[in-house]
């Protein structure tokens, strides 16, 4: 039975990652009257929900059972899309990212630690890193395919997209309620949720204070998270001033997610060939650099440092939660990747009103440029830290 939860699982995120109205999103909140620091700022709320609910959310589900959460959240999505189809404002935007913030929180971590204990009591556990990999590259061919097809409705009714998404997420909700409730199993943290305030602190302060191992993994996890998810509302106005059209936008995101896609599926044989070390080192150049170029070159062609960045976000995702999953038992395994994202939320909900403030006060470039160098830098540091404690 847990077998089934591997095929599932895929079948969910390419459900969960039918996103047909982020390439065009930024144009939705501006043919309701927004601008571009309104639109950050809605994504950053959405991150600031997040980090409200990301802890208690993945304690929840490590308390009551992923499986509940995986369809709390779902129904929960459904109904922030809901508000999206029928809004017209920032008010009832806003709401609606409060709501997917609680759904993404209740999903985040979850889906995870479902993955990773049923692959460990079917005997696969060191086919993690590949399944990852693979749940990634469904997750970016189908944002890519998505992408397309939400440029064309758009290009119709920029709000088409979101009934679209709307019907995948209530398919998501029915199959998420056939997986299996793998049994928890204990690793390198021993520690079991009882359900209480006092023991969820405990955890926290355990991944963020006392094991240092898991505080620079999830700091650095931050750092790419927050730079790889910055891009993609930056991504659309920095291809607007290049004077690419809406449908060019959705061919722009498949590109970006077949790019993902690939890396994904090459980043267990990339870190067996070259060793983690020297993979993060080059990651973070890549990723702070690309940001830099995106700056200074004002030519089309300079939207090839997008992809570079999803290369990195590709890459990344599947090498840095294994290495989180090694240091974490499976009874507090969700609450863990709920303090991951949570972090992650954090640097988001921060930077982002900065960086959207950067650009309408100076310029989009100049935003780029500071953002990449700041990536650059906090990201050279926590892998200093790895280094020295010899996690990697």
């Amino acid at each position: 039975m847990l077998k089934s939860n591997l095929w599932k699982l895929q079948v969910l995120k390419g459900l969960e990652f039918a996103w047909f109205p982020i390439p065009t999103i930024i144009l939705f909140y501006q043919s309701h009257g927004l601008d571009l620091e309104q639109a950050v700022l809605l994504k950053s709320i959405l991150s600031l929900s997040v980090f409200i609910f990301e802890i208690p959310s993945g304690y929840i589900a490590d308390v009551l059972g992923r499986k509940k959460s995986l369809i709390a959240g779902g129904l929960i999505w459904t109904f922030s899309l809901i508000l999206y189809c029928l809004g017209k404002g920032f008010i009832i935007f806003a709401i609606a990212e409060v709501f997917a913030g609680l759904a993404a929180s209740l999903i985040s971590g979850a889906d995870i630690a479902i993955a990773f204990d049923s692959l460990v009591q079917i005997g696969r556990e060191q086919d993690y890193r590949r399944f990852q990999g693979r749940l990634v590259a469904i997750a970016g061919g189908t944002e890519a395919i998505c992408g397309i097809v939400g440029a064309t409705v758009a290009s119709v009714n920029l709000v088409y997209p979101f009934y679209l998404q709307t019907v995948f997420i209530v398919a998501y909700c029915i199959l998420v309620s056939t997986l299996v409730e793998p049994t928890p199993h204990s690793s390198v943290t021993q520690m079991a949720p009882r359900g209480n305030i006092k023991e969820l602190w405990q955890i926290v302060r355990l991944a963020l204070f006392e094991n240092k191992n898991l505080k620079w993994l999830i700091l650095l996890s931050a750092n790419f998270g927050t730079a790889t998810f910055l891009i993609v509302w930056l991504a659309q106005a920095d291809m607007s001033q290049r004077g690419l059209s809406t449908e060019a936008f959705g061919f722009a995101w498949a590109f970006f997610h077949i790019v993902l896609s690939l890396a994904s599926i090459k980043a267990s044989s990339l870190e067996d060939l070259l060793g983690i070390k020297p993979v993060f080192f080059g990651l973070i150049l890549l990723m702070g650099s690309s940001y830099i170029f995106l700056g200074l070159i004002e030519q089309t062609w300079g939207i090839i440092f997008i992809a570079v960045i999803y290369l990195v976000r590709g890459l990344r995702m599947p090498l840095l939660l294994n290495h989180i999953n090694q240091h974490v038992s499976s009874s507090i395994r969700a609450t863990v990747l709920s303090v991951n994202s949570f972090v992650f939320r954090l640097g988001f909900a921060l930077i982002g009103p900065m960086v959207g403030w950067l650009t309408d006060f100076y310029s989009l470039d100049i935003a780029l440029i500071i953002s990449g160098v700041g990536f650059m830098v906090v990201g050279l540091f926590c892998l200093q830290r790895l280094v020295a404690l010899r996690v990697i």
